[in-house]
Formats: C-alpha cells, structure tokens, sequence
C-alpha cells in the first residue's frame, strides 16, 4: 500500500496529514457548505422576485399598461426571472461543491490555524 501525498505549493509531494474530522463532522461540513451555496441564494432570490412580478403582472392596471407602451412588462420580466432563478437552482442541482474540496479546504485551514497563520473560527476557538 503507498502513502497518499499532496502536492506543496512549490510543486514538491508532502505526505497527507491524518484526518482531524471526525466522519459525521465531515458529513455535516459539507451538508452545511452546500445549503447555504450562494447559487441557492442568488435562485431563491430570483424566484421570489419573479413570482412577485408574475403576480403583479397577471392583472395589470390601464395606468401601468399605458406607461410601458401596452406591454406588460412586470409579467415578462417575472416570468424571465422565475426561469433564471429554476436555472440556479438546477445548476447546483446537476454541479453541487465537491466533496472532497469541502473537506480539503476545512482541514488545511484547521492546519493553518494551528500553525497560527490561519483566520481563527468560533470553531478553532472551542
């Protein structure tokens, strides 16, 4: 069996640090980094603005329908926004944070932190 290495900075083989996560917090980091993954929020906001202006759109007013030259802007710009944000949303669904990377980043700023090069966390601090 051979060692698992990591490639340093400068390109040289170190050999892999042991794991300081325990499984479950590992399953719980990157179940927490995927729900709060900015393509959720930036979907969900789309979403919610659209269905507002779809709404606002289906029954508009003579007055609203004079201003923008008889179309019916807040429906068509909902509409393109609802899409947008379903688009978000299925992004993160089909190419969500790997894994792997999650962990990666948590561990090595766990070791850097140990090392006191690091940004100190709640977590580092407990």
């Amino acid at each position: 069996m051979t060692a698992q290495h990591e490639t340093h900075p400068t390109g040289a083989a170190t050999p892999a640090r042991p794991s300081t996560l325990t499984a479950a917090e590992k399953e719980e980091m990157v179940r927490s980094t995927r729900r709060f993954d900015l393509r959720r929020m930036i979907g969900g906001l789309f979403v919610l603005y659209g269905v507002i202006l779809t709404v606002m759109g289906i029954s508009p007013s003579s007055a609203d329908l004079a201003r923008t030259d008889g179309l019916n802007i807040n429906l068509w710009t909902g509409l393109g926004m609802l899409l947008t944000g379903i688009l978000f949303f299925v992004w993160d669904r089909m190419a969500p944070v790997p894994a792997e990377d999650i962990i990666m980043n948590a561990e090595n700023q766990a070791q850097l932190v140990e090392e006191g090069k690091g940004n100190i966390t709640m977590e580092a601090v407990r």
